[in-house]
């Protein structure tokens, strides 16, 4: 004896119904990934613009470095063209980037007072600090008539796309300070010092 299963009289209407469904659940993940796309590319461009920022701020760092290390190795005297050499140098450790820095060297003079002024200060793309200035030193710097080597670079980074981080952003603008590797004896009292071809040395900020 054979059994047949009957056939059901709605077996057409719920393969359609189930067909239905399917497209139903292709649409909700299409509507689903609408809402997700924008997220992902949030994330994703603020991982690269925030990937460039730390890169940036890594070469920002070595640039400073190399301003005051190579201004202090400067014997005695500091000529014009050895200035821009040390700009020109420093700013090649910013490649790839094509953006220019912000740079500024300066000799600072510490008195028979304890108290530490600008004898001289060269800077491109900023403004160099006035002579006379007083500058905060370090407490471990701040010995009479003595000097040290002051840098200070900063790189101003434009976002390609803006997703996370809109408008310029200023990077960098620490101080470094050095003493010079080889001074020059100057101003009254005589303190050893890098000497800016053309000025004056220090103490004597007139």
């Amino acid at each position: 004896m054979r059994f047949v299963l009957p056939r059901h009289r709605n077996g057409p209407a719920l393969r359609h119904l189930a067909r239905l469904l399917a497209r139903s659940e292709k649409g909700v993940a299409a509507i689903e990934f609408a809402f997700v796309m924008p997220v992902m590319l949030l994330v994703y461009f603020g991982v690269v613009e925030i990937a460039q920022g730390v890169m940036i701020d890594r070469k920002v760092s070595q640039l400073n470095r190399a301003l005051a290390d190579l201004t202090s190795q400067a014997k005695g005297s500091l000529p014009t063209a050895d200035r821009d050499n040390i700009f020109e140098a420093a700013k090649s450790i910013m490649a790839p980037y094509t953006g220019n820095p912000k740079m500024m060297i300066a000799s600072i003079v510490v008195d028979n007072s304890s108290i530490a002024k600008v004898c001289w200060s060269e800077a491109k793309n900023t403004t160099a600090l006035a002579r006379g200035t007083t500058v905060t030193l370090p407490e471990g710097l701040r010995i009479a008539n003595s000097s040290v080597i002051m840098s200070q670079a900063s790189y101003s980074f434009m976002p390609t796309v803006g997703y996370v981080l809109t408008g310029a952003v200023e990077i960098g603008g620490s101080k470094i300070f050095m003493r010079p590797r080889v001074g020059k004896s100057g101003g009254s009292p005589s303190v050893e010092q890098i000497e800016r071809e053309g000025v004056a040395m220090c103490p004597g900020f007139s």
